[in-house]
């Protein structure tokens, strides 16, 4: 028997009859036996992982009961369900952009306001209309315009002749205050524009500050 054939019992490939064959074809089964042994042994470690995973998240909703009952939120959970409900934490504003106005008896009364002496007209008025903007910015129900609604009317039944000429403003109101003012400038179908109704009451919380910080009368 020639050195380079096996017994067919043993090599009973066709490749058996070529000695480079034959060392392919054992190269071959070699390369796949360590192949099966690598996927093997990554099943094995996929295995235990999951069951890592599997066992750390009935750890978490085992634990959650105790968290509701004791009556915290997990901050991420709470988070996601503000998300979901589409709504967020701080009360979203409408932008208006109003023509502050005001009465031109009113801008003839500055000069009667402690503090102001030597500053021109026009500063003391921003002045106040940006402290205006700010008391707008934080009305939050109707109630808080019941001080502002005759003046607001009174405002809005001037002349256009005995105004000032007015500066272009940006105004941030709740859209609960914005609906209460239309309904206290008696126009609850909304047929005013937002700026209408929004730089009356401006210019109503601007008049109340002139009026504030002038020097209260001494009875006689």
């Amino acid at each position: 028997m020639s050195r380079f054939k096996l017994p067919p019992r043993v090599a009973p490939s066709p490749a058996a009859g070529e000695p480079g064959m034959q060392n392919a074809a054992a190269r071959l089964r070699s390369s796949r036996e360590a192949q099966d042994r690598l996927l093997a042994e990554q099943r094995a470690r996929d295995g235990e992982t999951t069951a890592a995973v599997d066992a750390s998240q009935v750890r978490t909703s085992s634990s959650a009961p105790e968290d509701t009952a004791a009556g915290r939120v997990p901050s991420l959970e709470g988070e996601a369900l503000v998300e979901r409900s589409g709504k967020s934490r701080k009360e979203k504003k409408d932008k208006i952009v109003v023509m502050f106005r005001l009465p031109k008896k009113q801008v003839a009364r500055l000069s009667s306001v402690p503090g102001v002496a030597g500053l021109s007209d026009a500063y003391v008025l921003k002045a106040f209309a940006k402290e205006g903007r700010a008391v707008l910015r934080a009305i939050t129900s109707a109630n808080d315009l019941a001080l502002l609604v005759t003046t607001a009317k009174s405002f809005r039944a001037t002349a256009v002749s005995e105004m000032t000429l007015g500066e272009a403003m940006t105004v941030y109101i709740q859209p609960v205050a914005l609906d209460a003012m239309y309904v206290a400038l008696e126009d609850p179908l909304m047929v005013l524009p937002k700026a209408t109704i929004v730089g009356a009451f401006l210019a109503a919380t601007v008049i109340r500050l002139i009026e504030a910080r002038l020097p209260k009368k001494v009875p006689s």
